[in-house]
């Protein structure tokens, strides 16, 4: 069974969402669902366009919110 941690939503430089697309795993996040999603930060960012989460589960909010990632999320 896996675990959905959140919904990563891709946006462009013009606000219009590109892809969208779920991260889970079998158990609880770690540090390196951290390291994908600033991946994919940069990556958005790099492009002129950011990432929104949503449906961000507590644990991965937890993490996040310890390493200091600035990334948009909605509840």
């Amino acid at each position: 069974m896996m675990v959905t941690w959140c919904r990563v939503t891709m946006v462009g430089p013009d606000g219009v969402a590109l892809a969208s697309g779920l991260l889970e795993g079998p158990v609880a996040p770690d540090m390196s669902v951290v390291d994908d999603v600033a991946r994919l930060a940069l990556m958005a960012r790099r492009l002129g366009g950011s990432i929104l989460l949503t449906e961000v589960s507590a644990d991965l909010r937890a993490l996040l919110e310890l390493a200091g990632l600035g990334v948009e999320m909605e509840r």
